[in-house]
């Protein structure tokens, strides 16, 4: 068996263009890949929702990359799945973090100051069995996704 590189993360959002705005002001990914509404068909089924709720999509990529390594926005409606209940600061079992590569750490907080989201872990450099390596930090999104940067070195 094979499997490709991952294609997409997939998160159920609150608000969808709060979310859109976070991850295109904050992080860049400004490129629409696709864009809509999820109406007719099974699609309920594979985020495990009952028939008929309302699903509008949003899938965003870095400009100019192929179309790997994108984040999917889902906001269900009627109705909307439960928030799930986690400390903000911290790591949780069975979380998933998502990891991208930045230019600017320092840009990002900057941002990021215009939306709702939690700090992990400041800008800093990491240490790994001994060794310094570049800037890197965690942050959650507004949904309470987290985000893990690492500066390019």
């Amino acid at each position: 068996m094979k499997l490709s590189q991952m294609v997409r993360a997939a998160l159920q959002v609150s608000d969808l263009e709060q979310s859109k705005a976070f991850y295109g002001d904050v992080l860049g990914l400004t490129e629409v890949y696709s864009e809509g509404t999820a109406e007719g068909g099974n699609m309920h089924e594979f985020i495990g929702m009952p028939a008929g709720v309302t699903t509008r999509v949003c899938i965003l990529k870095q400009p100019d990359f192929t179309a790997y390594g994108m984040v999917g926005l889902f906001e269900v409606k009627n109705p909307s799945p439960p928030k799930i209940e986690r400390p903000s600061e911290g790591c949780n079992l069975g979380e998933i973090c998502m990891v991208f590569y930045c230019s600017d750490l320092d840009e990002v907080i900057r941002r990021a100051k215009a939306f709702p989201h939690t700090v992990v872990c400041e800008p800093k450099r990491i240490s790994v069995r001994g060794h310094i390596k570049q800037r890197e930090m965690a942050l959650r999104g507004p949904n309470g996704e987290k985000i893990n940067l690492i500066e390019w070195d």
